[in-house]
């Protein structure tokens, strides 16, 4: 698979210009916590866990490009004496990888949080946080019909979802195994995967085949039906929700949403699946969904004890 050698290049020197970046601003504000992403926009979702759990008084944000270079990044701060009081995080996903935590040794393990599903954008589709979304931006309470004919069409249509993404997610798996510069590529891609999927409130439908992966992505590598299967089984065997690829979640999310909200948004004549028409004015992008959302999306136990560790840390230091 082709990929842009300036886009290469630069990911790889993320590492490097995060680590120079850092040095500068440890040297104006040593009390600071210092956060390391693979993303840009992993913040939109720690940001809001780490003010509200940690409560620094001041914190830097450094994104890293990829997972490979927050570990780098966190080699390059641990391999100098002169940083070893400083408030350090490391924020990564798990992706399709094995967890990060059984090739690393404990006291390194600890200083790092890996997602315990695929990635941040998992935390956004499960049950719990669609219920608090119909909540909050559908006024929808618990106790109202509307709501459990919401959740029962979002367990469906999720189900279903998973059932036709299952190939595609098994497909990447695999490439993803026999070359790691295959994500970058992947990153700028995945909308453009997502248009083989119809997602409906009464169906979802998809358009693609083997033939088309292979023909989407001719990798060098080209994975057997054999291995193909053997992944996807061992994906399903998990919780499909948080083992699947979170892009691909969150954007079946986003789009479920917006036909939601335009049922509800109609004529009480005119709706198929409520019971009265409802003013929801919910705006969702694959650019802000990360951003509009966090505050429903999930915490899981083992992020609060990972920033609890920061929030005594730095009551200490006051």
């Amino acid at each position: 698979m082709a990929n842009n050698p300036d886009q290469l290049r630069d990911y790889r020197n993320r590492a490097t210009s995060a680590f120079i970046l850092f040095t500068r601003k440890y040297e104006r504000n040593k009390l600071a916590l210092f956060c390391f992403f693979e993303g840009k926009d992993d913040s939109k979702y720690y940001g809001v866990r780490i003010d509200l759990i940690v409560k620094p008084i001041e914190d830097y944000y450094f994104s890293c490009g990829k997972k490979s270079e927050v570990l780098r990044t966190y080699s390059l701060i641990a391999d100098k004496e002169y940083y070893s009081n400083a408030k350090t995080a490391y924020f990564i996903d798990k992706d399709f990888d094995q967890s990060i935590y059984e090739s690393l040794e404990p006291n390194n393990a600890n200083k790092i949080h890996e997602t315990p599903c695929y990635s941040i954008e998992n935390f956004y589709t499960s049950n719990y946080c669609f219920k608090r979304i119909l909540r909050s931006e559908f006024n929808i309470d618990d106790i109202d019909e509307n709501f459990d004919i919401c959740l029962d069409l979002y367990k469906n249509r999720q189900k279903e979802f998973h059932e036709q993404v299952g190939l595609l997610n098994a497909y990447i798996a695999c490439l993803l195994k026999n070359s790691e510069t295959e994500k970058l590529y992947l990153d700028s891609k995945h909308n453009k995967l997502m248009k083989w999927f119809i997602i409906e409130l009464d169906r979802i439908e998809s358009n693609y085949n083997l033939e088309t992966l292979n023909q989407e992505f001719l990798p060098i590598n080209t994975p057997s039906e054999q291995e193909i299967n053997q992944q996807l089984n061992d994906l399903r065997s998990q919780n499909c929700q948080k083992s699947f690829r979170g892009k691909f979640e969150i954007e079946f999310l986003r789009k479920f949403l917006e036909k939601l909200k335009q049922e509800a948004n109609k004529k009480q004549n005119e709706q198929r699946y409520f019971s009265k028409k409802l003013t929801v004015s919910l705006l969702l992008s694959s650019d802000n969904i990360l951003s509009q959302l966090s505050q429903y999306a999930e915490t899981p136990n083992c992020l609060v004890r990972y920033l609890e560790k920061f929030k005594e840390n730095v009551n200490r230091n006051q």
